[in-house]
């Protein structure tokens, strides 16, 4: 319990400025002692006086000083200060009677029995007619009871707002997940693709897969700014409840009051927007990379090649040597690493377009002016003058070769769930989106076909065609066979899902499945110069691939 003589000291450990005990005592030079906030924002108003009256003042003794002085804080005092405090707040007992007893107003030495909601503290009666005559008074027991109305509320609403946080994590450590998923998925399909490239293209790898690092860590960036933030208000919502129901807990209305000033404020709790990570467009740009920086190095290394033996020989029949022996030979290598991975391919009868004749065992499709199917409509038969492959892909290399009888056809692959249906427009579908690859063969040149965009190829057209299925490398690549044997096209892609040859064939053409067997690859009527072919070839007795007419 205080001493009788504790009011006066509470007198005398008042700020003259506020009128309170010391908060922070701070000395003058004069000798006079203050809270170190009024203080300075005494000295603060004094130094916006006009020039001419610019001078500081002691509020006590209103000594005028010069410059703005410095302040020290007054260790001593606010020991003092703090010890007063602690007798005040401690009580002899549990009761709440007792304890109202004991706390006394500072200026009065009167029973604290009141409440200034203008203040925001506890007052005496005689505050209510001195410093708080025409403020906002209330009994302590009805301010606690509003107060805690509202604190009840107020603990409902966070509760479920600290649930929504914990979905909103969960959520996030899924997003993170899949994030993480996702881009290891992309960038190993990046690093097959970069495996088949020349250590020139490293460089090119490098960037890819920054970029894709970069998008990543783009996204994660944002999910963790996310995550700090939910946690972060999960942090300060989880404070608020403790302290809301200690409060609650709490028996002494003055306590209550007086630390419910000092419950954290929650702020503005607002979820973090959803993040959204789609690999379409990396993948899109990367698959379109591929395919251009292909075909420009193609084209480089041919057009090369043409300088060299220009600048090397002058004679035409020195050219002629020289390209032979470019060209030829190594393509004819080139084909028998082909053929050790050809596939025998049959047409898929279900899906052919009522207007297409099969024949010899499914190997050989024709579109015969005035042939109709009889056959029943099965839905898996194409509107346009298309046909699938029984045959389908999903890993390793696999090679194909096939006869034309003509031009306006299109040789490709195809997702199986390719749609069956015509486009308006057109004749054909294949190539026109992104689940088919096609090569049209025109009467003057070739058109390579996917998400409908089409690339013009300028090279001597061929009646044989080979076709090179890389699934794993996610290489699809067209060549033209005659004396020689020529890359016409590469598409590069990423591959999910199984792939089947699938054709298309104009009025009047047809298409037959060329079959390897007993070491020979096989198609009726063979092309003259497959003897040219057939002569760089080793025999068949001797463990390779040759050819029949």
């Amino acid at each position: 319990m205080a001493s009788p003589g504790s009011p006066k000291l509470e007198d005398k450990l008042g700020c003259c400025i506020c009128l309170e005990m010391f908060a922070t005592p701070v000395t003058a030079p004069c000798g006079h002692s203050f809270c170190e906030k009024c203080i300075s924002s005494h000295w603060d108003q004094e130094g916006q006086w006009p020039v001419g009256q610019h001078g500081y003042t002691c509020p006590e003794c209103r000594k005028s000083f010069p410059e703005r002085p410095q302040l020290g804080k007054n260790v001593q005092l606010d020991s003092l200060v703090e010890v007063v405090r602690l007798g005040q707040l401690r009580g002899p007992g549990p009761q709440k009677d007792a304890v109202a007893c004991e706390r006394r107003c500072p200026r009065h030495g009167r029973p604290l029995e009141l409440y200034c909601k203008t203040e925001k503290q506890f007052i005496c009666c005689v505050c209510t007619v001195k410093t708080c005559q025409n403020h906002q008074k209330v009994l302590l027991e009805e301010e606690r009871k509003i107060k805690e109305e509202n604190l009840k509320d107020t603990l409902e609403k966070t509760e479920k707002t600290e649930k929504e946080i914990k979905e909103e994590i969960q959520k996030l450590e899924k997003q993170t997940a899949g994030v993480k998923d996702s881009s290891e998925t992309l960038k190993s399909g990046v690093l097959q693709k970069f495996a088949q490239l020349t250590e020139a293209l490293k460089e090119w790898q490098r960037k890819v897969l920054e970029r894709i690092e970069t998008e990543q860590a783009a996204v994660l960036s944002q999910v963790q700014e996310s995550w700090d933030q939910l946690q972060h208000q999960q942090a300060a919502v989880n404070e608020h409840n403790k302290k809301a129901r200690e409060l609650l807990a709490c028996t002494d209305d003055m306590a209550f009051l007086e630390e419910f000033l000092f419950l954290p404020a929650l702020g503005n709790l607002e979820f973090p927007p959803a993040l959204e990570f789609d690999l379409a467009g990396i993948v899109d740009s990367i698959t379109k990379f591929f395919n251009e920086l292909s075909r420009v190095c193609h084209e480089a290394l041919s057009n090369s090649l043409d300088q060299e033996v220009a600048d090397t020989e002058s004679s035409v029949e020195a050219k002629a040597v020289l390209v032979r022996a470019a060209q030829c030979l190594p393509e004819n290598e080139l084909r028998i690493r082909l053929l050790k991975d050809h596939r025998n391919l049959t047409f898929d009868p279900a899906t052919a377009n009522k207007y297409l004749q099969l024949s010899d065992q499914y190997r050989k499709a024709k579109h015969t002016q005035g042939f109709h199917s009889t056959l029943p409509n099965d839905p898996q038969k194409f509107e346009p003058w298309q046909i699938l492959c029984a045959q389908q892909f999903t890993q390793g290399s696999n090679y194909w070769e096939v006869k034309l009888s003509g031009q306006s056809v299109i040789v490709g692959v195809a997702y199986k769930r390719i749609p069956r249906k015509k486009w308006a427009g057109r004749t054909f579908t294949i190539g026109l989106d992104k689940l088919s690859w096609g090569l049209h063969v025109q009467e003057d040149c070739y058109l390579a076909y996917h998400s409908g965009d089409f690339m013009k190829i300028k090279k001597p057209l061929c009646k044989l065609i080979g076709v090179k299925l890389d699934y794993d490398q996610g290489v699809l690549s067209f060549y033209g066979i005659e004396d020689h044997m020529k890359l016409l096209h590469s598409f590069h892609a990423i591959f999910t899902e199984p792939l089947c040859p699938i054709f298309w064939l104009c009025e009047g053409t047809a298409v037959t499945l060329c079959q390897k067997s007993q070491g020979q690859v096989v198609a009726d009527g063979m092309l003259p110069g497959s003897q040219a072919v057939a002569g760089a070839v080793e025999q068949p007795g001797d463990g390779q691939v040759a050819l029949d007419d």
